[in-house]
């Protein structure tokens, strides 16, 4: 065992010698990266009580024996207060034979059992909290996840007492959020200090928020349309473009003959398991005809995948990926190396009557190109359609001369998002569709470690064709919304009452959510705008008659800012 272990290391070191070498030779240097460690919570202790000017104390409202072991190995036993003072869940009213703690002397922190004292009836008997330097705010994770916690309502609570969360600690358990069985603890300081703006703190913030949070689909509004086996299809059935059509919703799918690790073993395998599908929908949204899609025209030697529908003059049209490999036949028995393929967004039309999808092109656009272009989205308005390249930075592209598949850029602007800061981008999900007269509904999304997804829904403007609104929490979340980690909503139909979500799940299986819009407008908060920049008194009148205007990269029509 200790020849192989040492004959592996000589290797390594061989190998990374060989590769300084190359890369010296290129001009690059070789180096390591070390991810910083998570905080623990007597290393924020320790800090807080370094920076104060005074001495610090400490109130302890939680029982967890493991808290209190840590908040002792900072602060000395004198300057430690513990109580447990019981509070009726039934109205907030406090228990016979508990006391109040005192308001202690001097500058303090406080620690707070969340699943036993709700913190508004806390504060609301003991006002003396909000002059705290900092209130850590304790809960197990199963506690979000069962729904009796929701960190998205909690925060106006905090903000409401003079409180900002600042970092998120999971000291007791090792795995991230998805481990119910674990930890938060949500820091909370009244005047947010250096400490607090470490590396890395930003990011936990914002997965706290996704995942702390109750989504807004739920699991009881999932319905499963088609998965492994289903219509003689081995691999599954996923991720559904959606449209609806003389009052039908139809449905184009990627249908899978061979289950992905054996398409990893094999590239011809990849290449030939795909399947387009066409599903049609009864009124209960149960599958009333399923066809195989004929594709006329598509390139050689490529895979086409995730459809994605919209309308325009007459014709119903699909953008989808088109994966190929440049140069090469695929090979049978080598293994797959998607590194090496190029994928390409391409455009086809939908006849629904002759189950044929007839290929159209690839759009040509004016900007440069990557090996891999994914999450393109287009949309419509009347005669003008476009091409929604990237949400963060946002950027917009028109179609000119339309049949030819000639696209410019009209704006080019970064947002100032809410969930931005984590180093996680925010992708475009599903073709934008109407949601009422003056908005398009778009979804967004973010995919966490692990490829757990989590998504948002966006209001666009149809004056300024930006995006002006967004849902305060996740529309639909990873494991939280349904029992799957890999959930990708791929497209929305929304009439004037439901909006109905498709998605695929684990790569495998087609689901589909319906709620209320009611539901969904209870949701909406307005995203932060910037001073809009200047521009010409004919861009001005451009926009206001809603003909498209082609705007400098960061610049904002001023008839356009409504946030």
């Amino acid at each position: 065992m200790l020849l192989i272990k040492s004959g592996y290391m000589a290797f390594m070191l061989g190998f990374k010698k060989r590769l300084s070498g190359f890369l010296a030779k290129h001009g690059y240097l070789l180096t390591r990266v070390e991810r910083e460690p998570d905080p623990s919570l007597s290393a924020l202790l320790a800090a807080l009580r370094k920076q104060a000017a005074q001495p610090l104390s400490m109130v302890c409202l939680d029982n967890e024996v493991k808290i209190q072991s840590e908040i002792l190995r900072v602060f000395p036993e004198e300057r430690v207060s513990v109580y447990s003072p019981l509070f009726s869940r039934n109205d907030g009213a406090l228990m016979t034979g508990s006391a109040l703690p005192p308001a202690p002397a001097g500058r303090f922190i406080v620690a707070v059992d969340l699943e036993t004292f709700p913190l508004d009836r806390l504060v609301a008997k003991l006002l003396w909290l909000k002059q705290a330097d900092a209130l850590l705010l304790r809960a197990r994770l199963g506690t979000f996840w069962a729904g009796k916690l929701d960190l998205c309502y909690l925060m106006p609570q905090i903000h409401d007492f003079g409180f900002h969360l600042v970092d998120v600690i999971s000291s007791f358990c090792d795995s991230s959020p998805q481990a119910p069985s674990g930890n938060s603890i949500l820091v909370c300081e009244r005047n947010p200090s250096a400490v607090s703006r470490r590396r890395g703190s930003r990011y936990r913030v914002v997965e706290a928020l996704t995942y702390l949070s109750d989504p807004i689909v739920k699991r009881k509004d999932f319905q499963l349309l088609a998965g492994r086996g289903s219509l003689g299809f081995a691999a599954g059935v996923c991720n559904p473009g959606a449209i609806r059509e003389g009052g039908q919703h139809y449905l184009v799918l990627k249908a899978e003959r061979t289950p992905w690790p054996l398409q990893k073993t094999d590239e011809s395998r990849f290449f030939t398991s795909a399947q387009p599908l066409l599903l049609k929908l009864e009124s209960d949204n149960h599958i009333a005809g399923a066809d195989e899609l004929a594709m006329d025209g598509a390139p050689d030697t490529s895979r086409v995948e995730d459809f994605r529908l919209f309308k325009f003059r007459g014709e119903i049209l699909s953008n989808h990926a088109v994966i190929s490999k440049p140069h090469h036949r695929p090979a049978m028995q080598r293994p797959l190396r998607l590194e090496l393929m190029q994928t390409r967004i391409g455009i086809s039309t939908l006849n629904v009557s002759r189950k044929l999808l007839a290929w159209r092109g690839y759009p040509a656009t004016d900007r440069p190109l990557a090996r891999t272009e994914k999450n393109w989205v287009f949309f419509t308005d009347g005669d003008r359609l476009f091409l929604l390249y990237s949400f963060s930075p946002y950027v917009l592209l028109s179609a000119q001369n339309w049949p030819d598949l000639d696209f410019k850029t009209i704006v080019e602007t970064r947002l100032e998002l809410p969930l931005d800061g984590d180093g996680l981008t925010l992708r475009n999900s599903i073709n934008p569709v109407d949601y009422d007269e003056n908005h398009w509904l778009h979804i967004i999304h973010k995919v966490h470690p692990g490829k757990q997804y989590s998504f948002w829904g966006v209001l666009l403007n149809k004056q300024t064709l930006q995006p002006t609104r967004m849902t305060a929490r996740p529309l639909v979340c990873g494991w939280r919304s349904v029992s799957a980690s890999i959930i990708y909503v791929c497209s929305a139909i929304v009439d004037e009452r439901e909006v109905f979500l498709f998605a695929g799940l684990d790569d495998s299986t087609s689901a589909m959510a319906a709620i209320s819009r009611e539901r969904l407008d209870a949701e909406w908060v307005d995203i932060p705008g910037k001073e809009p920049n200047t521009i010409s008194e004919h861009q001005i009148s451009c926009v206001a008659t809603r003909n498209v205007v082609a705007v400098q990269p960061g610049v904002v029509p001023r008839a356009a800012i409504s946030f």
